[in-house]
């Protein structure tokens, strides 16, 4: 058996996490009605940023996954308020008439029960959360106040 000397670079791992997801994004793609792929922009001051999905060069959708099955840990809930703050600040700054949409795994939506404060917060900053389920049927989740 051949082993690589060289260790998989983050594009790598963050390629391969997203080809992933392909059935997730041709379900997201279908329940929007706009085609979505994994895209890595280049932006002008050289910063290079990942989503999940977007359906453009100028895109009118971001979307970030994070299709948890099993039990929700702290690290997942960090993870999906890392990817709303990525999405909010690519969409405000770069892409201002995109959609910032989050795509959760069931065990996910526990965090946006109602007078708890990130669903508040994701509201208050225009992010819209769906989740999907084992099958990838894909639901809103009402997180308004």
């Amino acid at each position: 058996m051949r082993h690589s000397a060289r260790s998989p670079s983050p594009e790598d791992i963050t390629r391969s996490a997203r080809q992933g997801n392909t059935e997730l994004t041709r379900a997201l793609s279908a329940y929007l009605g706009t085609e979505l792929t994994p895209r890595e922009f280049m932006l002008a001051d050289g910063t290079r940023v990942g989503v999940d999905g977007a359906d453009g060069d100028r895109p009118t959708v971001l979307a970030q996954f994070s299709p948890l099955h099993g039990p929700l840990k702290s690290a997942q809930r960090n993870k999906v308020i890392a990817d709303a703050f990525k999405l909010v600040w690519l969409r405000d700054r770069h892409f201002p008439d995109a959609r910032a949409l989050l795509v959760l795994g069931e065990p996910l939506a526990k965090l946006f029960g109602r007078g708890a404060w990130l669903p508040a917060a994701f509201a208050a900053h225009g992010i819209t959360v769906v989740v999907a389920d084992d099958q990838h049927r894909i639901r809103a989740l009402d997180i308004s106040t």
